[in-house]
């Protein structure tokens, strides 16, 4: 939703909100705190309007929301993002949801101005199922609506789009990122005046299907967890993320190019198994060049999805692309996807990252804390990026996240080790309980180390920690070596 910044209090994430984080992280069952965000802050919507809404429930003959309602506390069913501009639908979309029975978590009663405000949106789009994304020319020029649809995005919220007015009418206005999100879902149209209690009665459907089907998925997976805790440990591959059953293909998508698998691709084009890349990129616009342009809004946006593919397809040095590692990035859940639909899944999950991770997005330290359980190539790798941020807090929390997606790859770990050297006693911390977690054989040597030499006595505890979790034969005598020397040394000492 759209806001103003007028008076609201910025605060800055303190040392002692990470330090407790980083405790707490020795128990991977607790949930950490949240540092709070620096980015700009955000208002829910000026004071005169809130006041106004709470007038109007208070003097209301409609019966009260339902226990479940926004008023309670915990997770929803559903969130809703919208612009002030349509707060009127909202207010009667809230309304029909509730009576139907969902949970909705929506920001216009009781919530205050300022940054504790910033950090429940954040919480309630990571914890909520569904996500309602309301479409209109005001929205699709809001940042935090944009901010918002990319946190839900990869968050793996099911997103139902529901437009005010015809598509026609904003959708060549919409930046690369809401087209690249929201391009695979079922739109609901509610500008026909004459038919919007048909439109919600057909929404309302869809969610309660959606939600049935992830209660199930949830339950499967808690059945499931402890037999698949240790598959989750195994080097991290590519992944699809869930998505809500109502998702589908681009409505302008080529059908002949669309289904292309990736074997077919480089045999029609290439011969041999690698080629330049400077041509595989012309092959690849020849060949979608209808669905980029319906996609991206700009060259600029182009040129940034050949750089994505670059590193995701693991160009070799010699700027040759191999077949097999085409196949590969082609290749999630063992299972051979077409080109196309890779390609856009690829640009869609960078974009949002690239939104959410923005040193001026606000929902930018949630994500960073709480995206750990979506275990997505993306994810992960804006996490290593982040170990390299500015903020001291922001690469001590990137760390303990990037431990969470269990990813122990040589990337993450060799990424993990360079931490152990921060100037920042929290983010070394934070290094070795992260790299303890992952049961990092590779790093035994650094951790003995800052064990036996690290001047912040917290530092070495964590040490310490990590080194039982890591366990082994030469960490169990080096660190008895240790214990030997250190008790000899007290032992002269006192006897001095």
């Amino acid at each position: 939703m759209e806001m103003n910044n007028d008076n609201i209090e910025e605060e800055q994430p303190t040392p002692e909100t990470v330090s407790r984080l980083v405790n707490q992280f020795q128990d991977m069952g607790s949930t950490p705190s949240t540092p709070r965000n620096t980015s700009p802050s955000r208002a829910s919507v000026d004071t005169q309007d809130t006041m106004q809404s709470s007038s109007q429930t208070t003097t209301s003959s409609k019966p009260p929301p339902p226990p479940n309602s926004q008023n309670s506390q915990g997770a929803k069913d559903l969130m809703i993002s919208y612009s002030h501009a349509d707060s009127e639908f909202m207010k009667k979309l809230r309304e029909k949801l509730e009576a139907s029975g969902i949970s909705v978590w929506v920001d216009v009663s009781g919530l205050q101005a300022g940054v504790d405000f910033l950090n429940k949106i954040g919480q309630a789009i990571i914890d909520a199922k569904l996500f309602i994304s309301i479409l209109s020319s005001s929205s699709i020029n809001s940042k935090y609506c944009k901010d918002e649809l990319a946190l839900a995005y990869i968050s793996s919220s099911a997103i139902f789009p529901i437009t005010l007015e015809p598509r026609k009418n904003f959708y060549h206005l919409m930046d690369t990122g809401m087209k690249l999100q929201l391009a695979s879902y079922k739109w609901v149209d509610f500008h026909e005046e004459d038919k919007i209690e048909e439109s919600f009665k057909e929404l309302i459907d869809m969610l309660h299907t959606e939600l049935h089907q992830r209660q199930e998925e949830e339950e499967k997976e808690k059945n499931q967890q402890e037999r698949d805790y240790e598959k989750k440990r195994k080097r991290f591959q590519r992944a699809n993320s869930r998505a809500n059953i109502y998702r589908k293909s681009m409505s302008n998508t080529i059908e002949d190019e669309k289904e292309i698998l990736p074997s077919q691709f480089w045999q029609d084009r290439f011969t041999g198994q690698k080629i330049e890349w400077s041509k595989f990129v012309d092959a690849v616009v020849k060949a979608f060049q209808s669905n980029m342009d319906y996609v991206f809004s700009s060259s600029e946006d182009q040129k940034w999805l050949m750089g994505v593919l670059h590193r995701e397809m693991e160009v070799d040095s010699d700027d040759f692309l191999h077949y097999d590692k085409f196949e590969g990035f082609c290749t999630v859940d063992d299972e051979i996807q077409s080109v196309w639909k890779r390609i856009e899944d690829q640009a869609r999950e960078n974009y949002a990252m690239k939104e959410v991770f923005d040193m001026d997005s606000s929902v930018r330290v949630e994500a960073i804390e709480n995206l750990a359980k979506f275990r997505s190539a993306a994810v992960i790798e804006a996490l290593r990026d982040l170990l390299s941020d500015a903020d001291a807090n922001v690469r001590a929390v990137a760390a303990i996240s990037l431990a969470r997606t269990e990813a122990n790859d040589t990337q993450t770990v060799n990424r993990l080790l360079r931490i152990l050297i921060d100037k920042d006693r929290l983010v070394r911390e934070a290094g070795c309980l992260a790299l303890g977690h992952l049961h990092s054989k590779q790093a035994v040597s650094k951790l003995l180390h800052m064990w036996r030499n690290d001047v912040i006595s917290h530092v070495r505890e964590a040490a310490a920690v990590a080194l039982q979790q890591i366990g082994g034969e030469e960490v169990e005598q080096a660190m008895h070596v240790t214990k030997v020397l250190a008790d000899e040394i007290r032992q002269l000492t006192e006897d001095s």
